[in-house]
């Protein structure tokens, strides 16, 4: 009894997962190809620069940096 309690304690603990994303964005991807599709459906693709708590940065296949809100992400792509 005293460990399946333990175990949901722990369960509650960590919060809601998001099943859907299995790898989230993390430092280990910068240097690899991002595609990126945004709020507005525009699609950017390139590098992966820099990664912040609120934004990204990129260097687009054009060769600029590209600085991106979190929050007008809708997916991302590891490449």
């Amino acid at each position: 009894m005293i460990t399946s309690e333990r175990k949901d304690v722990k369960k509650e603990m960590e919060g809601p997962r998001n099943y859907g994303n299995p790898e989230p964005l993390n430092t280990s991807h910068i240097g690899r190809s991002v595609t990126i599709t945004l709020v507005n459906g525009r699609i950017e693709s390139g590098k992966l620069k820099a990664l912040g708590a609120y934004m990204l940065s990129i260097d687009g296949n054009n060769g600029k940096e590209l600085i991106i809100n979190k929050g007008s992400i809708v997916t991302v792509s590891v490449l």
